[in-house]
């Protein structure tokens, strides 16, 4: 069943007599879980709901509009069994808020949310749910179709039937982006390429397969020995996946299998041009997101004016991967504006170690010290976009307004730096 926790004032649901702590147990015969449940089957016009009020069964007759105004309670996190060797949240240093040390491995965090996750501990009775529910797209974390590969990456013992769990999904029409954690010496290579062969005979039913570098910090005590993603490696990933990439273009029209941008940047090599990734397939794991900012600034630079009003100096932050793009594209436009003194700055991360070098994992304290102190109330200082949460906060808990406070600086966070000139 899920509770209601709210009912809004002078909506329907008000007006239809639903209560604040009213339990819907059944929508239209279909027994109702959670809120994914809730919404999926209160879309249906006509309704016939039993509920649970004060311990008394009772059931209604209602609209789907009638539900306006009700508030269900939220998802509660299904928790992740495995013990990735790899696993980012046993990296975290420790002080951090609790939501950073959550492991998820939810089914419907991916269908909402883009979530990765491994299909290890999933139930027949949960597979099922997925089908009836259409929830789809859903990612998959694969990591490598070798079994003492993939058993080792997970930390588990058995064989989790990646394949068979896949291959009946897709028979029931969902559709699975799937993603390759790349660890040196234990998924690249002949294995790295197995993989994407395997995925690669599954689709459409299996869309896409990102390829990204494992991350590892300086809180590794405890935790098995992995090697970083060198140059070499890069090199070599690249090339194997642009020969995967030549031949499912030549079989299919697609890609198929994308590198993380982090590849390309280790590996000293230009980004693909934006076509190359079919519409960002795989955005939010980090492919592409460095074409996809190249491009929306190239098409605002005629939006940079000439000069500015006043004399204002402007530092921008970001992190070490990085700062290459923006000293290549943003510094040289941003130097021809007369009135503008311009600073990069690339920030160390010592939160989580030198080896962590993203943007999006930059702290406030991290900036706050890279960035020295304002000299004048027009100084302007410009994060990444992917360094604060939905709450406005850094990792370490600073707001936009501690790091003012700090700094001296005005402070804004901007997807395209242009934007930084209606600010001024």
């Amino acid at each position: 069943m899920v509770r209601i926790i709210n009912i809004e004032k002078q909506t329907p649901a008000e007006s239809a007599g639903f209560l604040k702590n009213d339990k819907i147990v059944f929508i239209n015969g279909n027994p109702i879980e959670d809120a994914l449940d809730y919404n999926f089957y209160s879309s249906e016009d006509e309704l016939e709901i039993v509920m649970v009020r004060n311990e008394t069964e009772m059931k209604i007759s209602a609209y789907s509009d009638d539900l306006q105004g009700i508030d269900v309670e939220e998802l509660k996190i299904k928790h992740c069994g495995n013990k990735c060797v790899f696993c980012f949240i046993d990296q975290n240093p420790k002080g951090l808020r609790k939501t950073i040390y959550v492991k998820d491995e939810d089914y419907r965090f991916s269908f909402l949310f883009g979530n990765y996750f491994t299909l290890t501990n999933i139930s027949q009775k949960e597979l099922e749910r997925i089908i009836r529910l259409k929830l789809s797209p859903l990612y998959i974390s694969v990591h490598a179709v070798n079994n003492e590969a993939r058993r080792k990456l997970l930390g588990t013992k058995k064989d989790d039937r990646l394949l068979e769990k896949m291959r009946y999904l897709i028979s029931e029409g969902i559709e699975l982006h799937t993603q390759v954690v790349l660890c040196p010496g234990i998924n690249g290579g002949r294995i790295l390429e197995e993989t994407i062969r395997t995925m690669g005979s599954l689709y459409p039913g299996v869309r896409s397969l990102a390829v990204v570098p494992v991350g590892l910090t300086d809180h590794r005590e405890k935790l098995p020995e992995l090697s970083s993603v060198t140059q070499k490696n890069a090199e070599e990933t690249l090339r194997i996946i642009s020969k995967f990439n030549k031949k499912y273009k030549n079989e299919t029209g697609t890609n198929f299998v994308f590198a993380a941008d982090e590849f390309y940047l280790k590996a000293g090599v230009d980004f693909p041009e934006e076509e190359y990734y079919e519409g960002y397939l795989q955005y939010e794991d980090g492919v592409g997101m460095a074409r996809n900012f190249i491009e929306r600034f190239n098409e605002s630079v005629g939006e940079i004016p000439g000069k500015t009003a006043k004399r204002t100096r402007l530092v921008i932050v970001t992190g070490e991967l990085f700062y290459p793009v923006m000293e290549k594209y943003i510094i040289k436009e941003f130097a021809k504006v007369k009135g503008l003194k311009t600073e990069l700055v690339k920030v160390q991360n010592t939160l989580f170690g030198s080896t962590v070098t993203v943007s999006g994992l930059l702290s406030g304290k991290d900036i706050a010290a890279a960035s020295s102190t304002a000299l004048s109330k027009t100084d302007i200082l410009l994060i990444p976009s992917t360094c604060l949460n939905f709450d406005g906060k850094f990792l370490d808990d600073l707001t936009v307004s501690d790091l003012e406070k700090m700094t001296g600086f005005r402070v804004f966070q901007l997807d395209n730096p242009v934007e930084v000139f209606e600010e001024m």
